[in-house]
């Protein structure tokens, strides 16, 4: 291969999109999206709420290609994004009735690119392709965001479905926002390289203040500044707990580094 006479280089090369991983993206958004706006809002009686889930989703989706696909695929994910945000509104439009503002139409696909490469970009982070995911620090801070993404978006889900299937009462609420800051601590704790036990708890801050406001806008209900500074409390101890447990139970990670030609 022809070296870049400037500095004597091979020139940097792009690999093509990998067109079979944004028709799957597509497909496993799309059936997501029905599923869960037909569990969780039927009717579409709450638009509010069905634009979040449909937000989640897209993060979902993201994820889900970023970390199943070989090699880095967070261009794909990019791509998926906007063809779900166009396949939404359209089908949302031309069957279902619902009135699309024209600033919809224009910035939907952008918002859902962006959305979707965040979701590619955990993905990628849990599967180990990016060069972050071996970032040996006292605080790796990508992990950090990692968890705020995955904490967020697991307790509103497990809100959304657990009010629709069974009602959730305020006990249930706090339990289930309990077992989330848990998981997501593991899952960070389990997919990451080094030890990243302190990493969940750093993020459980603002994941408290990301799940409040849920509860004021989604569940319209207000918790006392008291109740906010006890759930951060407790919050950094699950999270710690459930990073401690993920490192325990994680398997040996010799060769893990995935290729990024795939």
């Amino acid at each position: 291969m022809d070296l870049d006479p400037a500095v004597g280089k091979e020139p940097p090369t792009t690999e093509p999109i990998r067109w079979a991983w944004v028709v799957a993206g597509v497909v496993v958004g799309s059936v997501l999206i029905g599923v869960f706006v037909y569990l969780v809002d039927p009717q579409l009686q709450e638009q509010a709420a069905t634009a979040l889930l449909v937000t989640l989703t897209l993060i979902l989706t993201g994820i889900l290609v970023g970390y199943r696909s070989p090699g880095e695929t967070i261009r794909e994910t990019a791509i998926v994004g906007v063809i779900l945000a166009i396949l939404t509104a359209g089908v949302l439009s031309a069957f279902l009735g619902v009135r699309i503002p024209i600033i919809v139409w224009l910035l939907s696909p952008l918002y859902a690119a962006t959305l979707a490469m965040a979701g590619g970009w955990v993905g990628e982070l849990l599967q180990g392709t990016l060069d972050e995911a071996y970032d040996d620090k006292a605080v790796d801070w990508p992990w950090v965001f990692v968890s705020v993404i995955i904490g967020f978006t697991l307790s509103a889900y497990l809100i959304f479905l657990g009010k629709a299937l069974f009602d959730l009462g305020p006990v249930a609420t706090l339990a289930v926002f309990a077992a989330s800051f848990l998981l997501t601590g593991w899952i960070v704790g389990f997919f990451s390289l080094g030890v990243t036990i302190v990493e969940p708890a750093i993020a459980a801050g603002l994941m408290v203040l990301l799940d409040s406001a849920f509860v004021v806008l989604w569940l319209e209900r207000m918790p006392s500044l008291q109740g906010i500074l006890i759930a951060m409390f407790a919050s950094v101890l699950l999270a710690l707990l459930g990073g401690w447990l993920g490192e325990k139970t994680q398997p040996a990670r010799e060769g893990r580094h995935v290729s990024r030609i795939g």
